[in-house]
């Protein structure tokens, strides 16, 4: 469960793509700001300022792609642990295994070498034993 919720990682990436995103709006406003009061060669302010954007539009993307990233497992924390709570009611009666309803929910499982087994569901959501 730990690592489904576990974003620290995603957060500490957005910190640093967001500082390195100020950083290249302050080298862009420098450059623009060197332009409106010296004589530049154009072609060699054109060349610095495409690549500053150029940065800026990948370090954007990459903050699109990491705040998508911990919506996902946000998502499928909630999921998961609604699934558990509802599972854990469900313990308490009495129930036969069924290999055909396993077979139908389980897509596959995965044991490591430390004991853990990680059930991956058909809709994508993945859980694991405790050790």
């Amino acid at each position: 469960m730990e690592v489904l919720s576990a974003c620290g990682f995603i957060d500490t990436e957005m910190e640093a793509v967001s500082s390195e995103m100020e950083v290249t709006v302050g080298l862009i406003q420098k450059l623009v700001d060197e332009n409106a009061t010296q004589k530049l060669d154009q072609h060699d302010y054109r060349k610095k300022y495409d690549g500053y954007a150029s940065r800026y539009a990948a370090l954007e993307s990459r903050m699109d792609r990491l705040e998508k990233e911990r919506e996902r497992k946000e998502i499928q924390y909630d999921i998961f642990s609604g699934f558990l709570s509802r599972f854990k009611e469900v313990q308490e009666m009495p129930v036969n295994f069924s290999e055909k309803l396993f077979h139908r929910l389980v897509d596959y499982a995965t044991v490591h070498s430390d004991g853990r087994v990680v059930f991956t569901f058909r809709n994508g959501v993945e859980g694991s034993t405790e050790k």
